[in-house]
């Protein structure tokens, strides 16, 4: 008997309800990247992520709790604050080409953006997975297209993989037009090199900010970074802020940031006192009249010789 295949389109709307068995679980969600080498191929690391990064992927696994094979897997990350997809909007889409059996596992990632300005902790995120349920009988096999809700947790922790130490401002205190020299030593305490690293030193105390290129970081290696700036000229007295802020990336354009900041404190210029250049003009100028004095007496003796004669 030649088998039939029918398709039919069945949305039932799930949803995670306490004591209620789903057909779909989540196992897992951890934040991913992975490097390249020689030797072993390309490996997938787990990391943490933190506020700022960008294009960092999240890793769903979900398991196959039904009694059926699903395929055609799609999934819709619903994201809110403080997350992003790569370009600002507020849905980020996976898909699973591959088909699941019952009792096991696929993974799906997506890559977010998180703002810089996020505070560190565990958000909870809504998850519509869409699949295809296979059912055999007889002589046909139908396909269910499902559809179902589920809650994704995403943690966002405070772990830098770049740690800014001994930054200092030299001096600490200067008037307007000043200059300073701001320096500092990075670390990059995580596992993997850390790529395209750049120190960028802002202020509005500052003429224009610094820019400094460091390139590639590798794990436990410090590296020295010092940017000589000058203030400016109509900076207003005062204490102000100076942002160290450092941007590197990982072998899969995940781009980190971690920051630092300074406190400058702007004095009010000095009088200037008396300078020598004006002593000395004071003593030109004496000098220049004795001169004239004793030309005017010799110019007169001149004349009353020429009368004598």
């Amino acid at each position: 008997m030649i088998g039939l295949a029918l398709f039919m389109i069945v949305t039932p709307r799930h949803s995670a309800v306490q004591g209620v068995q789903t057909p779909i679980n989540v196992v897992s969600a951890v934040w991913v990247t992975s490097e390249a080498t020689y030797e072993t191929g390309r490996t997938w690391t787990e990391i943490d992520a933190a506020p700022g990064d960008r294009n960092i992927r999240l890793r769903v696994t979900i398991q196959n709790l039904s009694n059926a094979t699903i395929s055609g897997l799609t999934a819709e990350l619903k994201l809110q604050y403080p997350f992003k997809d790569v370009t600002g909007g507020d849905i980020s889409r996976a898909y699973y080409s591959g088909s699941i059996s019952p009792g096991t596992n696929a993974a799906a990632d997506f890559v977010l953006n998180i703002d810089l300005g996020s505070n560190p902790g565990e958000y909870r995120l809504d998850m519509v997975v869409n699949y295809l349920e296979l059912a055999s009988g007889v002589g046909k096999t139908l396909y269910f297209l499902k559809s179902i809700v589920v809650t994704v947790p995403a943690v966002v922790s405070s772990t830098r993989y770049m740690v800014i130490y001994n930054t200092i401002a030299s001096p600490s205190t200067t008037v307007p037009a000043g200059n300073i020299t701001i320096s500092g030593n990075l670390l990059n305490v995580g596992k993997i090199s850390l790529l395209n690293t750049n120190v960028t030193i802002s202020s509005e105390a500052l003429a224009r900010s610094a820019w400094i290129i460091v390139g590639q970081v590798d794990p436990n290696v410090p590296r020295a970074f010092s940017s000589g700036i000058q203030l400016r000229r109509n900076i207003a007295p005062g204490t102000y802020p100076i942002t160290v802020f450092v941007t590197y990336a990982d072998s899969m354009a995940t781009s980190h940031v971690s920051q630092i900041s300074l406190r400058l404190v702007v004095r009010p210029s000095e009088p200037r006192p008396p300078t020598v250049v004006q002593k000395q003009s004071d003593i030109v100028a004496i000098l220049i009249q004795i001169l004239r004095d004793l030309l005017s007496v010799l110019l007169g003796l001149a004349e009353m010789a020429s009368t004598l004669q």
